[in-house]
This record gives C-alpha cells, sequence and structure tokens, in this order.
C-alpha cells in the first residue's frame, strides 16, 4: 500500500465530492433521508439494497430503542442518522476523518456528540470512557486505513467503549482482491491503465482473517468478548468479495 497517501488532507479537502453532494440534498423522511445520502458513495444502491442491509446491521446489532451507539468512519452519517432516529438512540458518537462532514452531520443528526480522528494521533481514543456505548459499528472503513498498527488500536478502542456488540462491514478480502479490482473496473467501464490511474491516490486495503484472528486473540488478554466472522448481505453489490467481523462482549445480553 502507498504509505504516502494522506487521508486526512483527502477527506478535509473542501472540494471532497462526497461532502459537495451531500449538501445538495432535500430533507425527507429519515430513511429517504438516510438512503440518498449513502448513494452518493454507492450510486448503484437502491432502495431494496438498503433496506437489505440496514435489516442485516439492525438483527446482526440487536439493536433496541434508546440506546447508545457509535459510527466510527461516519462519513455523511447515512447509518447514524437512520438509527438515531428509528431507535430513539440517544449520547451517540460519531467518530469521523473529515471536518467538513463532521460538520455537515451536525446539521441534522441529533443526540450526538462528533470526534474528529486522525490515523496518526489516537489521543481522541483517550477521551472516552470504557463501556460508554451499547453498540458500535464501521461501515466500509477499515479498507482506508494506513497501517495495522491503526486498525488494531481502532478494534482496542471499539472493544473497550462497547457493552454489547460491534460489527465491522465490508472488510474487503485479500484473498479476493484481484476479482474484486477487475469487477470494478469492468463496473465502471476503465481500462487497466485508467482504473490504474484513478485509483493510485486512493488505495484500497484488503485484509486476510488470519490478521483479524491474531489481534483479536491478543485482545482477548485484556477483554471479555467473542468473535466471528459472517458472510455480507446478498443484496450488497460486493457481497463476494467482502465479509463482516462480529465482535460480542459478554454481559447479561451475551453470555458465555
Amino acid at each position: 500500500m502507498n504509505k504516502n497517501i494522506n487521508w486526512y488532507k483527502i477527506f478535509n479537502n473542501k472540494n471532497f465530492s462526497y461532502y459537495k453532494d451531500s449538501k445538495c440534498l432535500k430533507k425527507n423522511n429519515y430513511f429517504h433521508y438516510s438512503f440518498n445520502l449513502q448513494k452518493i458513495i454507492y450510486p448503484g444502491l437502491n432502495f431494496y439494497k438498503f433496506k437489505k442491509i440496514i435489516k442485516f446491521m439492525i438483527n446482526t446489532l440487536k439493536i433496541k430503542k434508546k440506546k447508545t451507539i457509535l459510527d466510527f468512519g461516519s462519513g455523511n452519517g447515512a447509518f447514524l442518522n437512520y438509527f438515531t432516529k428509528k431507535y430513539d438512540l440517544r449520547n451517540n458518537l460519531s467518530f469521523e476523518l473529515s471536518r467538513p462532514l463532521i460538520n455537515f452531520q451536525k446539521k441534522f443528526i441529533t443526540k450526538t456528540n462528533f470526534y474528529q480522528t486522525n490515523q496518526k494521533k489516537n489521543n481522541v481514543f483517550k477521551k472516552i470512557d470504557n463501556n460508554i456505548v451499547d453498540y458500535s459499528f464501521s461501515n466500509s472503513v477499515f479498507q482506508y486505513f494506513h497501517s495495522n498498527l491503526y486498525c488494531l488500536s481502532v478494534l482496542d478502542f471499539l472493544i473497550r467503549v462497547t457493552k454489547e456488540s460491534i460489527l465491522i462491514y465490508d472488510i474487503k478480502d485479500f484473498n479476493k482482491k484481484n476479482i474484486y479490482k477487475r469487477k470494478v473496473r469492468i463496473r465502471q467501464n476503465l481500462s487497466s491503465t485508467e482504473f490504474k490511474n484513478k485509483y493510485k491516490n486512493t488505495p484500497i486495503r484488503f485484509y486476510k482473517k488470519i490478521f483479524f484472528i491474531k489481534i483479536l486473540n491478543k485482545l482477548k488478554k485484556k477483554y471479555d468478548f467473542k468473535y466471528e466472522f459472517i458472510s455480507m448481505p446478498v443484496s450488497a453489490t460486493d457481497s463476494k468479495f467482502s465479509y463482516c467481523l462480529l465482535i460480542k462482549k459478554y454481559s447479561e445480553n451475551y453470555e458465555k
């Protein structure tokens, strides 16, 4: 992976397209608004797919009303907005690399505290108390991490601050790396050279499951939890090339 890439600068650029496009949206009901936000990132998304993905997340995390949730890499707030409004979630936490996107979220997401992350500095993690939220999730974010060490620090952080369940959604499978790239190239109707030039400054990080197994087994010495790898919902566009990681903290809701 290109270590010279500076995601902090890219996502904080005022011309960052997700931010510009998000500003143009009209607020309808919270489901339509959340769907339209997510569609900016995934243009091929439709109502059917979005509903299936939402349902998958709800059932996997076992979300209940008036609980708390943490969204790591919350982007333009598509999922956080939906869960907050649907389940009247309170005292939520939003962690995002982009200051413009955080400012955008603040305009319509309530009952939430916002934090800007930085992959080279983890000081923001230290501000958060242990077991402060019921659920945590991270949607299609781990592919942008610049190092294994940062991945470890994020997993450690999420497990420490979460009481019940954590869902890492859409982890790019290292074993499907070449197939995935070819699929995306064909889907976008790009030649090999065009594809390489388009993504040369925004590399995607792929993971082997053994990588997470080693990290999580080490973290088990600090925290009491169990974990499993689960498949992406079939309705997800790249379900064949990604997987999810579900972590359950041992508690009255998740007994040993």
